[in-house]
This record gives structure tokens, sequence and C-alpha cells, in this order.
């Protein structure tokens, strides 16, 4: 028999993780559909339901001070509770405005009212869409249990699609995003209609341009990742570190553009599957890196 529980404390959620296996219950609007039988009937769950919505400790976004990683490394995060709606996400000011639009892409208004990116993130499908967003700006996340508190990389984190590095006795309480002075952001998903669209393909990208006495531009920060093309996100900083530096009239000619774009063609590696081909999705990505790539050289 399955038995459901409400902690009203992360210490008795914590507690209650600690023996056994147990399924864990914040937005469950992807639980809901995973453990469906049918449409119109109630989900079956085959371990007991932890539900955290009552956690008062984890519906908070701060700002706090963390421990520098190396000289020049921040000094300061913006901590997103687990508990935080994707809602209150996209309309709090320190949200970053590239994480903002891509959780502006996801669902519904009543249905983002009620998800909440940690569960985007357990999830961990190649399409979520705050995903890229949160790869870019290097987002790590805080696992906790009885036994204490361990951080990683987001990219560290989620393993395969479905697949993450969560304990049995873990639940992720925090996404941390370090401080940074963040550059212009793209953002762009492809579905098959503008609304409450499943995601085919979606594109994150941060680049800053500094123009020089002479005024031309030159790129000092590029990033760029894609969503639904591999078994996880794609992000490459090999390449991206082959662009910083080169100056933005290189993104004018058509040669040094193709190579950007051939070098790019090479990770990414979609499927076919009910949403789409993978000759469409590889297509679409990188149209939307040459549209990027076309918007930074006008700078």
């Amino acid at each position: 028999m399955v038995e459901v529980y409400r902690p009203e404390t992360l210490e008795q959620a914590l507690d209650k993780l600690a023996v056994g296996e147990h399924t864990l219950f914040s937005g469950g609007t992807d639980l809901m559909v995973r453990h469906s039988v049918r449409p119109g009937m109630s989900p079956t769950f085959d371990r007991d339901v932890v539900f955290v919505d009552a956690i008062d400790e984890l519906k908070h976004i701060t700002e706090a001070e963390i421990e520098p990683e190396g000289e020049g490394a921040p000094d300061c995060a913006l901590f997103i509770g687990a508990g935080v709606t994707l809602s209150e996400i996209e309309s709090h000011p320190l949200v970053p405005d590239v994480l903002r639009q891509g959780v502006a892409k996801i669902a519904a208004p009543a249905l983002r009212n009620r998800a909440t990116m940690a569960g985007n993130i357990c999830n961990a499908s190649p399409a979520a869409d705050s995903l890229p967003a949160l790869y870019l700006l290097n987002a790590r996340v805080v696992l906790s249990s009885l036994k204490g508190q361990r951080e990683m990389a987001l990219e560290d984190f989620i393993m395969a699609p479905g697949l993450t590095q969560l304990r049995a006795d873990e639940m992720l309480t925090h996404v941390v995003i370090p401080k940074q002075d963040l550059p212009e952001s793209f953002y762009h998903k492809v579905g098959t209609r503008a609304a409450n669209a499943l995601t085919k393909v979606s594109v994150a990208g941060l680049a800053r341009v500094v123009k020089g006495r002479t005024g031309k531009g030159k790129l000092v920060d590029w990033r760029v990742a894609f969503g639904a093309v591999g078994p996880t996100v794609v992000r490459s900083r090999e390449l991206e570190s082959l662009l910083v530096g080169q100056p933005t009239e290189k993104l004018t000619k058509p040669r040094f553009v193709d190579e950007v774009v051939g070098m790019y063609s090479e990770i990414i590696r979609p499927i076919d599957d009910q949403r789409s081909t993978a000759d469409y999705r590889h297509q679409a990505s990188i149209n939307l890196l040459r549209r990027w790539l076309s918007q930074l050289s006008m700078q």
C-alpha cells in the first residue's frame, strides 16, 4: 500500500527520505503525466509519495555569498529554492533574462503557476526548456540529505535522459547561479505551435561585443547551448573558446560562419521521435545558430 506524506520542514522531509525509496512530489506536472494509465484516470504510484510543496524553506529566491573557487571567481550567487514555481522565476527581477525567457516558454501560465524548475531539472529531459539557459549560466545544484549537503555542476548532475546523480535519500533543494556580468542573451524554441508546445529544438545564447577605438567590435564572451538535439544539453566550451576574441566583422564573412556552423554541426546529434525528425532538428538548430551569429555581426 502506497502512503502519502506532506512534511512542513526540510528536516522532516529528509528524515522520511532516509529510509526506503520514495517519489518526491512538488509541482507534479511531469509526474502526473508519467504515472497516468490513461487520460481521465488517477495516476498510480509504486512508492510512497512525499509532497514537498509545503516546505517554506524551499520557496525563496535570494542572493548570498559563496566561497570563490579561484581568482576572479564570483563571490556571490543567486539561490533558487526547489519549491519556487516557474511563474515566480519568470517574474523575478534577480533572475537572468536568458533563464526567464526559457521558463516563459514552458507550457501555459496555469502550469507554470504549479510547476517548479527543480522538477524540470530532475525530470532530466533533453528537451527541458530551462536547461539550455542553466547550462550557459554555469548553474549548480545543491543536494541535501540527513548526512549533509553536496553540490555539483548541473551538467554533471544530469547524466542521460531521465537519469541524474540524485540518491534515494536526497532531494534537490536549491539551484545556484553564480553572479556574473551577463552579456546580451538569445533564446529561441521551436515547437509545433506558438503556445503550449513540446520542444522540438531550443537554443540559448549569451554573447558580449566590445568596441575598440576604431569602432570595430570584438567578441569577448560567447556561449551557446542546444536542447533536444542530444541525450543531454549540448554545449562545447572548446568551440566557445575559439570564437572569443574574434572581431565581429568576421561574422559577416560567409566562409567563417560556415566554419563555425560546421563545427557545431558535428556535435549536434538529434534523433527521430514522435515530436520531430533528426534531420529537421539538425537543420533548425543550424538555422538558429546562423541567426544568432547574424545578430552579433550587426553590433
